[in-house]
């Protein structure tokens, strides 16, 4: 299956997103509906779970291509992977193991969503302070903004690879790379761009996100990457049986962790969510993350240019190479909270948020399986902001 089919045999893309038949969703980057096969995989695993039991040999193989995939995506090892229930999770459990001492600083920045700040914050019973990068309306977080803050007690700079209202990517290699050379750690939270556009790892020392969005997978399961140059530096802050080498040998109580980001699970985990993110990860992969990202930004395209010719004040990045799946709007001359309204009782399913500046901004955030027609159906509801 590749863009082109989807697109052009309405049978198909109804077959393989239902979605399709009742609504224009257009609101991944809050939550994905399922795809049909990834919904098959997590009910084939069910009826084998009620026919056979839950051992651990019936999703064995599972969890490793998963593991496998997830990796590919980043660019990482598969060793580096480890499931998590969600960003949050993931990101707390960097938090809480890293070895802080008093004094030491974390950068943010304001304006990105609360998961990347309140596992920050609630380091500051360690003595650890929380810096915020200012707050830039178009969403953007720049290397100039990243070295303005930092100092001699930055100890880590954890951002979004991509801002939740504007749709703003921030250039992780030059970022990553520069705090690499300065022996900052850098952490990502990259939950809005990872399955629409690519996410490289090579200068990221952690990052976290979750499947319910551009992975197009369900809630409750997630993935986090730990360089492994950090498993020691990274303490396991839940310890449980499955993080040890003697993870069978249920007597021994040895605590050796595992040389793997495996130990970063402690026990069993989401196995009904794995399957379902394994089906997820596969269809990504095999439709092609550049592939993703140009057909989204030919939708954004469409969107910006339609937008202003109406009216309305789009925020966000201006740059292709910043852009990401993310197209946001609003109007001083449209009541933007009304006009969300009417978009979902014709059934366009859009999010609407709070703008970085004031006020509110809808936002549209569209997959590759989107058609140009749902797009120009979307703007033909839109009133002209004149």
């Amino acid at each position: 299956m590749n863009i082109e089919s989807v697109l052009q045999n309405a049978a198909l893309r109804h077959e393989e997103f239902p979605i399709t038949t009742q609504k224009v969703f257009l609101a991944h980057a809050a939550v994905s509906p399922l795809p049909r096969r990834v919904c098959a995989a997590i009910q084939e695993y069910v009826q084998q779970a009620a026919c056979l039991g839950q051992f651990g040999y019936i999703h064995a193989e599972i969890e490793k291509r998963t593991r496998r995939n997830a990796a590919a995506l980043l660019g990482a090892d598969e060793d580096e992977i480890a499931f998590v229930s969600s960003t949050s999770m993931g990101l707390s459990l960097v938090a809480a193991g890293l070895p802080w001492q008093e004094g030491d600083n974390v950068v943010v920045a304001d304006g990105d969503f609360p998961s990347n700040i309140y596992p920050w914050l609630n380091l500051r019973e360690r003595g650890v302070r929380t810096k915020f990068i200012p707050r830039h309306n178009d969403g953007a977080v720049t290397l100039d903004d990243v070295e303005n803050v930092i100092d001699d007690s930055t100890r880590l700079v954890s951002l979004s690879s991509v801002n939740f209202v504007t749709g703003f990517r921030i250039d992780i290699a030059s970022i990553g790379e520069y705090l690499s050379k300065r022996g900052i750690l850098f952490c990502v939270d990259a939950i809005q761009s990872l399955g629409a556009v690519p996410t490289g790892v090579k200068y990221v020392d952690f990052l976290a996100t979750n499947a319910h969005k551009w992975l197009l997978g369900p809630l409750g399961i997630g993935i986090l990457f730990v360089k492994r140059e950090h498993f020691e530096r990274l303490r396991p802050c839940l310890a449980g049986w499955k993080s040890v080498k003697s993870s069978e040998q249920y007597l021994s109580y040895d605590l050796d962790f595992l040389d793997s980001a495996k130990r970063y699970e402690p026990g069993g985990g989401n196995i009904v969510g794995l399957c379902g993110l394994h089906t997820a990860l596969e269809l990504l992969l095999e439709i092609g993350i550049d592939n993703i990202t140009s057909r989204l930004q030919q939708i954004r395209r469409t969107l910006v240019s339609s937008l202003d010719e109406k009216g309305y004040d789009v925020s966000g990045p201006t740059k292709e190479e910043q852009t990401s799946g993310i197209t946001s709007f609003t109007s001083k001359r449209q009541d933007i909270v009304e006009v969300r309204r009417n978009l979902d009782s014709r059934g366009f399913i859009v999010s609407l948020r709070d703008s970085l500046d004031s006020g509110k901004c809808i936002r549209v955030s569209p997959h590759f399986y989107n058609t140009d027609d749902e797009i120009l159906q979307l703007l033909a509801e839109l009133p002209d902001c004149g």
